[in-house]
């Protein structure tokens, strides 16, 4: 008989026994190695782009969407600069609530010098329409018109000038646009004296109080909601965290939490049915000395990526402990602990990717 010949016999007593093997209801653990990126679990960037708008946005890796989104876009003639706050110095902890950095418009300024002065005018206009002037305070009022309109003719020949210097590059945009606002406020100050005059001689009527009463309600919700642009102009950090450099000129300020570290892990995608929320993840973080660190599954991506032409997905795993020993973007490698399975399944689940 053909079991008689010994290596035959060998053959038949070993699928017996790997057979019964695979019989025996003894689970075993099965676990999936990887590799996987390990990132803070919210960050703030402040950015621009080559068009100068900036931008911040709070990532929130946790959750895995984007928790606040700001974008500035500036007028082509506007002077626009930002000033990172002097604190801001990688390595250096930031709280939230901290200003980080400020957008300076010039042009924004300028409208909002000139609101705040037609409401001074508008204020002074109402104060005299309403007490009325002796003949002493209407000289008074001549005297203060043509006091207004020397400064003003004194300034704009100084202005004329700074014009000519700028023009020859010799003064910078800003000393000229202080210039400009000056001889603003100066002609506000003609206006001023103006109204002040015309208050005195001529007094006022209901019309002209309702009138004024309104415009100066409307010039001070106009700049109200200045004022509310340029507090949104103020960069103020979201979360607790620290700043990192950044080696792009497009960053402005780079802040993770140190608190919370999340990896990202992509995984062969014949194993997703064995994947699941809470199972356990040992990191091996590479170094002088290898560090070893334990997470659990926090969220499984619903999306296909090719990586080296196979079908990954993506799952991410909240790491365990307070973990501010690593610098975040650093690679691990990764073991996904599965549920236990037989070892009928084992080999089931090891040898599936090669006949695929």
């Amino acid at each position: 008989m053909l079991t008689q010949h010994p290596v035959l016999r060998v053959f038949v007593i070993l699928g017996i026994f790997i057979g019964v093997i695979l019989l025996i209801p003894v689970k075993i653990p099965f676990t999936i190695s990887t590799h996987g990126q390990i990132f803070h679990g919210k960050e703030w960037i402040v950015s621009k782009d080559e068009s100068g708008r900036i931008s911040a946005v709070l990532y929130d890796r946790i959750s895995g969407r984007t928790e606040n989104y700001r974008l500035y876009q500036f007028d082509r003639q506007d002077a626009v600069r930002f000033e990172l706050n002097h604190s801001v110095i990688p390595g250096n902890s930031i709280q939230a609530g901290d200003t980080v950095g400020i957008i300076y418009s010039t042009q924004l300024n300028r409208e909002f010098t000139a609101l705040a002065g037609d409401l001074e005018v508008t204020r002074a206009s109402l104060d005299l329409y309403i007490t009325g002037e002796k003949d002493a305070v209407i000289e008074e009022a001549r005297n203060r018109l043509a006091y207004a309109e020397q400064q003003v003719k004194g300034h704009s020949i100084l202005l004329e000038r700074q014009k000519e210097l700028h023009r020859r590059n010799l003064i910078s945009d800003e000393e000229l646009d202080i210039a400009l606002q000056q001889q603003r406020l100066y002609e506000i100050d003609i206006q001023i004296a103006e109204a002040q005059l015309q208050a005195a001689l001529t007094g006022a009527k209901a019309e002209q109080i309702n009138y004024l009463n309104t415009r100066i309600a409307t010039l001070e919700e106009e700049i109200s909601s200045f004022e509310r642009i340029i507090d949104d102009y103020t960069y103020i950090s979201p979360i607790d965290g620290i700043v990192y450099h950044t080696f792009s000129h497009d960053t402005l300020a780079l802040i993770g939490d140190p608190a919370i570290y999340i990896a990202v892990i992509p995984v062969p995608f014949q194993y997703r049915p064995y994947i699941g929320n809470g199972q356990s993840v040992k990191l091996r973080i590479p170094g002088n000395n290898i560090a070893t660190r334990y997470g659990k599954v926090h969220s499984i991506g619903n999306t296909v990526r090719l990586i080296n032409g196979e079908q990954y997905f993506m799952i991410s795993a909240l790491i365990e402990g307070h973990n501010d020993d690593y610098l975040p973007g650093v690679l691990a490698s990764a073991s996904i602990q599965t549920d236990p399975v037989t070892l009928r399944e084992y080999l089931f689940r090891y040898t599936r990717p090669i006949f695929n």
